[in-house]
């Protein structure tokens, strides 16, 4: 009974949606402010019933009712509590239905903290922001409905993905959608700024805003997928160039693109039309990335079995392809830069673009090695396989250029090549830096890199990144002594400058993190019970496996004392776990950490019967704390930056009859 409700609450959202999409056109072209008031309304309504069937979602997986089928699919009665409540997104049907709640809810706030400003524009940003949804309701009831029926129900589940039954996997998919979701209103935003001719400056201010909150959860979403990736597939890294992980990286690197558009924008009048193409590249870049997930046109370990659902993705993007195209065609000339006299130089809008540059370059690198192994197959019949090497000989080129960027970009000015106390924070920096990259490279344990190449390339990347962190530093405070010190005036009204001066200290730590990834070693090690070996320093004691039941899996752990100079580090409890819906042994693995490398175990074999002997794969992973730290870094500084209520406060008013005809 429930679920049938469910169902039908879905289908009144699918037409509530497409009442809003329809009549916020018609209110956008007539300009009429009470069909746009019932357009809100119904768009309020949609979002209260998506939650209300979410809701009942939830409620029918904590009732174990395997009479539907989704929940039969992904939950099982020795599942405990907290799976059970991210059972909701574990398959396709229900990260679908996150996805559409989402989307829904933000769409909501989206129109009821629209300023006075974007008054005007206001039905074309619910249009376009409905219009996707329709689509969503629709796929909801039609090809990836979660409240399916079947009959007779069990009385048991298959259970939920054991790779899935992670800490990680608890947010990580929340927080990823949630990036994806938010980029839904600088696209709307774009498509309204296209219909009605202009981008204002409460356009420009909310915009951003949203472009910045759907960054920090991007942002968040993919660091903690490579979090997952770490701890539970048991091959020592984070980050493998999958499929899947490119396509939420290609939506990062689009903000951030957008990101330092505006920031243009804001500063000249300039790059209205590109931060246009860039809000919707965004947003269609993260449908994309859905279509890849659930189409199964790729293998990945992120990825949903095939389904009729992925065709139908196929044709929406096509669908928002060709209109936005054609809406641009249409109407981008009326968008027109700003009546000013400030021309383009050397300066640091266009270190800005040439940023931006380096952005899109690596996202069209990202997205050509993805996608080719599909075209190929579709030309040739034989799927061509691209690894990461290919990203490989990229990624390092494009990350020296944004660290010279991020230094010199940040330490020039508007309309002008010179440079504040250049002599002093250019030679200074290089200074200063020399010393800090000495630390990392003496305690990182830098020079026992065995290939000379990476040894040269974390050498000048460590250095590089060190003179980019102090370049920057100095510069904050070159304008910090230019407000007399005062810090709290510096807090209140260049929060903006600050949010991006800590993002960017984020982004430098997390190279220095990824520069670890030369130099990581690797060996195995075969213990008997009672037997020490030694590892990079480490002292290494089996102690025998034991078994262990804990909820709905039994482990086969193998404790492991550990040492190094003569200081008891604890123990280790690497595993091999059973589910009783996987019929393989899964990793659990063992790390112990410290700031400059972790120590990371796999059981490789065991021996079953006695448990008297273990084989281990025992890995050194230089610097991956920073690779986490540095996401609470950047986090912080766009929540910094998303605070600063003092942008571009030089709006100008909307007069509510510039849109309205009739009231």
């Amino acid at each position: 009974m429930l679920a049938d409700i469910g169902f039908f609450l879905l289908f009144l959202c699918t037409m509530l949606s497409g009442y809003s999409t329809v009549s916020s056109i018609a209110a956008g072209r007539m300009r009429h402010r009470r069909l746009f008031r019932s357009a809100r309304v119904a768009t309020t309504l949609s979002a209260g019933l998506c939650l209300t069937a979410s809701l009942i979602l939830w409620f029918l997986l904590f009732e174990h009712d395997y009479s539907v089928a989704y929940i039969f699919k992904n939950s099982s009665n020795d599942l405990p509590p907290i799976y059970r409540v991210t059972a909701f997104w574990s398959s396709l049907e229900g990260s679908h239905m996150l996805w559409t709640l989402l989307l829904s809810i933000y769409s909501t706030i989206a129109l009821w903290t629209a300023s006075r400003d974007n008054e005007h524009i206001m039905p074309w940003v619910n249009a376009a922001l409905q219009s996707v949804l329709t689509w969503m309701f629709y796929m909801a009831i039609t090809h990836s409905d979660p409240f399916v029926r079947m009959f007779p129900p069990l009385a048991d589940g298959q259970g939920m993905n054991a790779l899935l039954q992670n800490p990680y996997m608890a947010i990580h998919p929340p927080t990823l959608f949630t990036g994806y979701t938010a980029l839904a209103i600088p696209f709307a935003y774009a498509v309204a700024a296209l219909c009605y001719g202009d981008v204002t400056d409460g356009w420009l201010r909310t915009t951003r805003r949203w472009a910045l909150y759907a960054w920090i959860a991007l942002t968040s979403g993919v660091f903690l997928g490579g979090r997952w990736a770490y701890v539970e597939l048991g091959w020592a890294g984070y980050w493998a160039w999958d499929p899947v992980e490119n396509s939420s990286f290609i939506p990062w690197l689009m903000s951030t693109a957008l990101l330092h558009s505006l920031i243009v924008q804001e500063k000249l009048g300039q790059l209205k039309r590109l931060s246009i193409i860039l809000a919707a590249t965004g947003f269609f870049m993260s449908f994309f990335g859905t279509f890849l997930t659930r189409s199964g046109v790729v293998s990945s370990v992120h990825s949903f079995a095939e389904s009729p659902i992925g065709p139908n993705y196929l044709a929406f993007l096509a669908g928002l392809l060709v209109l936005f195209v054609g809406l641009y065609a249409w109407r981008a000339h009326a968008v027109l830069p700003a009546d000013t006299d400030k021309v383009w130089g050397v300066s640091k809008e266009s270190a800005l673009v040439m940023t931006q540059f380096l952005l899109l370059t690596f996202a069209a690198i990202v997205v050509i090695g993805t996608l080719f192994p599909i075209v190929s197959e579709a030309i040739t019949g034989q799927r061509t396989s691209i690894q990461a090497p290919y990203f490989n000989a990229f990624a390092p080129w494009i990350g020296l250029g944004l660290i010279v960027m991020i230094a010199i970009g940040n330490i020039m000015r508007y309309q002008t090549a010179k440079i504040p106390d250049a002599r002093r924070v250019l030679l200074g920096s290089a200074a200063v830096a020399i010393p800090f990259a000495l630390i990392i490279i003496i305690l990182g344990d830098v020079l026992s890199t065995p290939k000379k190449f990476a040894l040269g390339a974390q050498i000048v990347g460590i250095y590089l990144s060190c003179w980019a962190m102090s370049s920057i530093t100095m510069d904050a405070s070159h304008r910090l002594r230019d407000l007399k010190w005062n810090v709290k005036l510096m807090w209140g009204r260049n929060r903006g400058f600050i949010g991006a001066w800590v993002a960017h200290m984020g982004i430098l730590i997390a190279i220095i993190g990824f520069l670890g990834n030369y130099r990581g070693i690797s060996t195995d090690l075969t213990i008997a019970k009672g037997e020490t070996k030694e590892f990079y320093g480490y002292q290494i004691r089996f102690d025998g496996m034991i078994t262990v039941q804990s909820d709905n899996v039994t482990l086969f752990q193998a404790p492991l004392s550990l040492s190094r100079d003569g200081h008891d580090l604890g123990m280790m409890y690497p595993a091999k776990s059973k589910y009783p819906t996987k019929p393989e042994l899964l990793n659990e693995v063992g790390v112990e950490s410290s700031f400059w490398h972790d120590l990371y175990v796999v059981i490789g074999d065991f021996e079953r019967k006695a448990g008297s002997t273990v084989t281990l794969q025992v890995h050194v992973n230089p610097t991956v704390r920073l690779v986490w730290i540095s996401v609470f870094v950047l986090a912080a500084g766009g929540l910094i930056a998303i605070s600063d209520r003092h942008r571009g406060q030089k709006s100008r008013d909307v007069v509510a009859g510039e849109w309205e005809v009739k009231a």
